[in-house]
This record gives structure tokens, C-alpha cells and sequence, in this order.
């Protein structure tokens, strides 16, 4: 079979990413010729190294000169079609310049010129609210609809496991008590939520992560629990963060790239959502729960300074997401 070469355009946050993986696994399913390049930036290359239907990848540095740099690259091989996931200019410029026949996407911020080939959402949102990841299954294959447990994630295993010294009853359960968008998606009862699930489960061991600029505040949680937690905050790249991640019993987090990375590798998680919607950006896994703030109007895009956010957040008990949790570990 002669197989045809497709450029595919990474979102470029974690969660987002993680949100498009089943698309790419469908995609591939449904096109078993194709030669899937994926363009993506840095911060997100290492998680397409762990799909099982990428078969190359291309890492976009910023800049302008970076841009026209990777549209001269990209116009030398016989590529016939790009699928821009994201909404960005930059992102339909980069396919539009190495005169790729074929540039699918939404012609959102100025790139109707750009995107030949354009998808609108209208039709599905007529109908409620849809689901990014279901935006996503429309670009790459047509509808929107279909298996969004088929992920095609796989995880490494974890070396920082045998380096935490586990004792063979220990339950490992992370905690990612940080979020991308700040204060407006932090909730602020992690530490208070693992005690009363100490309480009722003294097997429990906590691992608490998150990024390097989040360290601080992960190691306030970890202390806050006590000697049955430990922080790895900073610790870990991408591929050991998902590693870990995917060998826990459960996740405790708020809305963000951890949780729904957790979600993908089939982990169950607990997540916590003050304002935003998760109709519209929930974790992708069959074995999540969410818990919301009540009485709140929920939206997809919360501002990074939310005063009414932080409130709804704080009005989540702890005992209600341990109650959530206690729940999942028995399970």
C-alpha cells in the first residue's frame, strides 16, 4: 500500500494535547497508510513520543525565525494535507507557507486565507455543549464522535518509583495540587482532604507533583500531610511525570494537563472544578469523578485572576472530595 504523509499541528498546552490523542488514535485506525507528522512544541514533543500512532515528530521552537525556518522544512517532503488542531495564527501560517495542498481547521483569528479546508462547530453546539476533544475527532476524521477512551497513550514505567521506596502495602496516590491557569483553578484543601483519607486508609502513600515552579507549593502539601507524603515537585520531565503518574491507584487534582494525563493513561481520578466546564473540557477517562462547586455558572475559559472563581473553589469541603476518594480506592 502506498502510504501518503499528513501533518499534524499539536495544541499546545498539556491538557489540550491530551485531549486530541484519541482523535490521532482514530485517525489512524480509519487511515492505516498514512505517515503521521507531528508538529509540536517543545513543551508537549516528549508526549507524542508516548502515542502509539505518531510516526515522527518535528519540534517547533518560538520565534519568527523558527516559524519560516519550519515552513522551508516542511515544504520538501510530499505532504498532502495538514490538520491544524489549534486555533492560533501561527499554526495555520507555518502548513500555508510550505504550500501544503490541503489545510484543515477552524478559519478562527484571521486564517480564512490560510485554512482551505475549513470545520465549524455550529451544527453540534446548536445541539449543547461539545466536548474539545469531540472538536478535535471533527477536524482529523470528519465528525464529532467516537471512542474517546481509545487514547493510544502508553506511559513508560516510572524509575522515581523504586527511588520513593514504596513498602509493599503502600498505596501510592498523587496529588497535583497546581493548575496552568493559577489561583482560578487551585483548590486549596488538598492537604486537609489526605488526612481524612488517612484517617479511614493509613496504607495510603502521597506523592505530590507538579512542575518546577510549582515546587514550593507542593512541598507545603506534602508537610502539611505529614511522613505519609513526599513532594517531587520539579523532579520529573514529561515522560516521568506521565510514568508516575500512570502507576498510581488514584490521582487527586485540579482542572489541568496532570489530570487529564492521568485520565488517558486509564488511571482513575478525582478532580476538583470551581467555575470551568467539564462538559466541555472534562478528563477523557471512564473512571473520573468530578467534583464541582455549587450553584456556579461554569464556563470554558476562566480568567487567570477570578475572584469569584477562587470563592467556589474554597467552597468545596474537603470531606467531600475525600469521601470521593475513600469511594475510588475501594473500588
Amino acid at each position: 500500500m502506498l502510504k501518503s504523509t499528513i501533518l499534524i499541528v499539536s495544541p499546545n498546552w498539556l491538557g489540550d494535547a491530551v485531549m486530541a490523542m484519541p482523535a490521532v488514535k482514530q485517525f489512524s485506525i480509519k487511515n492505516p497508510g498514512a505517515v503521521i507528522v507531528m508538529l509540536a512544541k517543545p513543551s508537549v514533543a516528549a508526549l507524542w513520543r508516548m502515542h502509539d500512532s505518531v510516526d515522527e515528530i518535528l519540534e517547533l521552537a518560538g520565534g519568527n525565525a523558527a516559524t519560516f525556518a519550519m515552513a522551508r522544512l516542511l515544504s520538501a517532503p510530499k505532504i498532502g494535507q495538514a490538520f491544524i488542531l489549534p486555533n492560533s495564527f501561527r499554526s495555520a501560517l507555518i502548513p500555508f507557507l510550505a504550500l501544503i495542498p490541503k489545510r484543515r481547521g477552524t478559519a478562527f483569528h484571521a486564517r480564512s486565507l490560510m485554512v482551505n479546508d475549513p470545520v465549524s462547530f455550529k451544527a453540534e453546539k446548536a445541539f449543547g455543549k461539545l466536548h474539545q476533544s469531540l472538536e478535535y475527532m471533527k477536524i482529523l476524521c470528519g465528525e464529532a464522535q467516537g471512542d474517546l477512551s481509545e487514547t493510544g497513550f502508553h506511559p513508560p514505567k516510572p524509575a522515581l518509583m523504586q527511588e520513593l521506596k514504596m513498602a509493599q502495602n503502600d498505596i501510592p496516590v498523587c496529588i497535583i495540587p497546581g493548575a496552568a491557569r493559577g489561583e482560578s483553578k487551585r483548590w486549596p484543601f488538598f492537604a486537609e482532604a489526605a488526612k481524612l483519607i488517612l484517617t479511614k486508609n493509613p496504607a495510603v502513600r502521597f506523592i505530590v507533583t507538579g512542575a518546577k515552579g510549582e515546587a514550593d507549593l507542593c512541598r507545603k502539601v506534602a508537610d502539611a500531610i505529614g511522613d505519609r507524603a513526599v513532594s517531587v515537585a520539579g523532579r520529573t520531565g514529561l515522560s516521568e511525570f506521565a510514568a508516575l503518574l500512570g502507576n498510581c491507584r488514584l490521582v487527586i487534582c485540579n482542572d489541568s494537563g496532570g489530570m487529564h494525563l492521568a485520565s488517558a493513561a486509564g488511571v482513575p481520578v478525582v478532580a476538583v472544578y470551581g467555575l470551568t466546564d467539564p462538559e466541555t473540557t472534562g478528563p477523557i477517562g471512564a473512571n473520573a469523578t468530578i467534583i464541582q462547586a455549587e450553584g456556579v455558572s461554569a464556563s470554558r475559559d476562566v480568567p487567570r485572576q477570578s475572584a469569584i472563581a477562587v470563592k467556589a473553589l474554597a467552597s468545596i469541603r474537603a470531606q467531600r472530595v475525600a469521601s470521593a476518594c475513600l469511594e475510588k480506592l475501594t473500588e
